[in-house]
């Protein structure tokens, strides 16, 4: 599995990696961990919120950009169900 650290979108943390997929293709999978709140605070989502590509990829790389993008959308549209 591909792996990337705690990374930021928008006011959200998250982390990345890839899942294996049928066919020897890849999904890309994201884990929300925490938000930052109006008053600056890191708020700690426990458990985290996981989200999955809908579409599997040949390479880890490609599902690994898709789990970024996926994240960058679902923070900037508002659809964590959180009001940061």
């Amino acid at each position: 599995m591909g792996f990337e650290g705690c990374l930021e979108a928008e006011h959200f943390y998250y982390w990345a990696e890839t899942s294996p997929a049928p066919h020897g293709q890849f999904h890309g999978v994201v884990h929300f961990t925490g938000w930052r709140d109006v008053d600056d605070v890191i708020e700690t989502l426990d458990p985290p919120l996981t989200h999955t590509t809908p579409e599997a990829y040949r390479w880890a790389s490609d599902a690994l950009e898709a789990a970024h993008a996926l994240a960058k959308m679902l923070a900037a549209e508002g659809e964590l169900g959180i009001d940061p």
